[in-house]
Formats: structure tokens, C-alpha cells, sequence
């Protein structure tokens, strides 16, 4: 079964479905008005933005393998398999825990928004390193104003308690979890 999901990124194929049943659920169980709405907005922008980079079968696969890491056509690098287990393993399962957790503390919501901002701004540079779109970079763009717009939200309301060293330890996670990817994509 995973083969299959894995194969083509047949995933994805679900990443826009749960987009917008995700976005309908957070406008209608929360508002702008609350924390709660900027933490966990990430979660459709996120669904959007895999969307852009793994529906079309071999996108950001191709983009990684080929302008990436700069492999011969019949060579891979970054796999179907890996982008699955990278996805749902680190990423999904990371969201879904955070995302539960952020009712309990909104600090917790402040890793969807720093996992997704750097990710948003990877995607960014790439952008501007190799002059050229990339799988997810459209999306990413305007998820990255939302992350700093959501950051400073969750920052500044009185939900938040002890905002530094929230940060330090969101910081520190994001940045190991994206270490963690990119080796994984390189193995």
C-alpha cells in the first residue's frame, strides 16, 4: 500500500481535498481574531503548498534530482519513497501533533509557523539562486507573509506566555527537523 501511495507521489493526489476541508473547519471552529486560527493556518497553506510541488507526479522530485543536486536524467537522488516518509512522517505527523497540542498551549502552534516559514523561505531562495520557479514556491510565497504575520500574532497576544524562550525552542526544532529532511533527501 505504500508503494502505491508513494509511487507518482499518489499522495498528493489528496492534498488539495484536504486543503479546503481543512480551511473550511478553521473558519468555521475558529476566527481571525484568535491565536488559535494563526497557529493552525499553516495547515491548509501547508496542504495548499504541497499541492503545487508533489500533484503534479516528479515536480519538486525532478527540480531536487535534476537542478538540485544535478543528477543524469536515469538517477535519483530524492525518491517517491523518500518524499512519502519525509512528508507524512516528519512533516504530517509533526502538524497533526503540534497542531492537537497548540489547544493546550499556543506556544506549540509556533512550530507549524516556524517549520513552514522555513521552509517557505527555502523554497524563496532557491527562487532566487537559480532564477527559475519551483515546485511550491508560488505558495510558498504568500505562506511566508502569513508566518511572519501569524509569528507576531501569537507573539504579541496575551496567550503566549514567556515568548523567547518559546522561540529559542521552535527555532531550534524547526531548523533540526529541516537538517534531518534535507540529509534524507541526500542519502
Amino acid at each position: 500500500m505504500i508503494e502505491t501511495l508513494a509511487l507518482n507521489q499518489n499522495w498528493a493526489k489528496l492534498t488539495p481535498w484536504l486543503g479546503i476541508i481543512s480551511t473550511i473547519l478553521l473558519f468555521s471552529y475558529t476566527n481571525i481574531h484568535e491565536p488559535i486560527f494563526w497557529a493552525l493556518v499553516n495547515i491548509p497553506f501547508y496542504l495548499f503548498h504541497q499541492t503545487e510541488e508533489h500533484y503534479i507526479p516528479g515536480g519538486f522530485k525532478n527540480f531536487v534530482n535534476r537542478k538540485i543536486l544535478k543528477l543524469p536524467e536515469n538517477q535519483e537522488s530524492l525518491t517517491d519513497i523518500k518524499i512519502f516518509w519525509v512528508n507524512i512522517l516528519l512533516v504530517w505527523l509533526a502538524f497533526a501533533i503540534f497542531g492537537a497540542l497548540s489547544f493546550i498551549n499556543i506556544g506549540f502552534g509556533l512550530v507549524l509557523i516556524a517549520f513552514s516559514a522555513i521552509n517557505c523561505f527555502l523554497h524563496i531562495i532557491q527562487v532566487i539562486h537559480y532564477r527559475a520557479w519551483n515546485p511550491g514556491s508560488f505558495i510558498a510565497s504568500f505562506q511566508f507573509i502569513g508566518c511572519i504575520y501569524a509569528g507576531y500574532f501569537i507573539t504579541k497576544s496575551d496567550s503566549l506566555t514567556n515568548p523567547i524562550s518559546w522561540w529559542i525552542g521552535v527555532i531550534i526544532f524547526s531548523v533540526v527537523s529541516h537538517i534531518i529532511m534535507i540529509k534524507k533527501v541526500k542519502q
